[in-house]
C-alpha cells in the first residue's frame, strides 16, 4: 500500500506517447531524396559524356583536370572527370534534396517506377549506337 508522500513524488519514467497507425510508417521523403540526386547525378554523367563526345577538343582538358584529384585519375583520362561531375552533383543534391524532402509522405511505388524507368533512360542514353544515331553519326 502506497503512502500519500510516495503518489506525490514525480515520475522519473515518462511514458512514450503512443504512435498512431499513420505515424509508424517511416516517411518517405528520404528515400524519394535519394532517387532524386541518383538520377541527377547520373543525368550529369551521361551530360559530361555526350560533351565529350561531341567536343572533345574542348572537354576532355577540362574532364582531365576534373578527375585529377581522383585516385589514378589520369590512368583512366576524362573518365575521372565525368565521374567527379557526378559525384559532385549526386552529393550537392542529396545535401540539398535530404533536409527539403524528408518531412514529407510520398508514393513510393510511383516514384521507384519513375526512378527505373529514368535510370533505364539514362543508361540507353550512354550507349554508343543509340547517341550516335541522336546526334546523326555513323554507327
Amino acid at each position: 500500500m502506497e503512502t500519500d508522500q510516495e503518489q506525490a513524488e514525480p515520475q522519473l519514467i515518462i511514458a512514450t506517447p503512443r504512435r498512431t497507425e499513420t505515424s509508424k510508417q517511416p516517411r518517405s521523403g528520404e528515400a524519394v531524396a535519394a532517387m532524386a540526386a541518383i538520377i541527377l547525378g547520373m543525368g550529369a554523367l551521361t551530360a559530361t559524356h555526350w560533351w565529350s563526345v561531341t567536343d572533345a577538343s574542348h572537354a576532355n582538358p577540362i574532364l582531365l583536370q576534373w578527375g585529377s584529384w581522383l585516385p589514378y585519375g589520369h590512368r583512366i583520362g576524362p573518365f575521372a572527370g565525368k565521374q567527379a561531375a557526378a559525384l559532385a552533383v549526386w552529393l550537392f543534391s542529396w545535401l540539398l534534396l535530404l533536409p527539403l524532402l524528408m518531412r514529407f509522405d510520398f508514393k513510393l511505388r510511383s516514384w521507384t517506377y519513375a526512378f527505373i524507368t529514368s535510370m533505364l533512360i539514362l543508361l540507353v542514353l550512354l550507349w554508343p549506337p543509340v547517341y550516335h544515331a541522336l546526334f546523326g553519326w555513323p554507327a
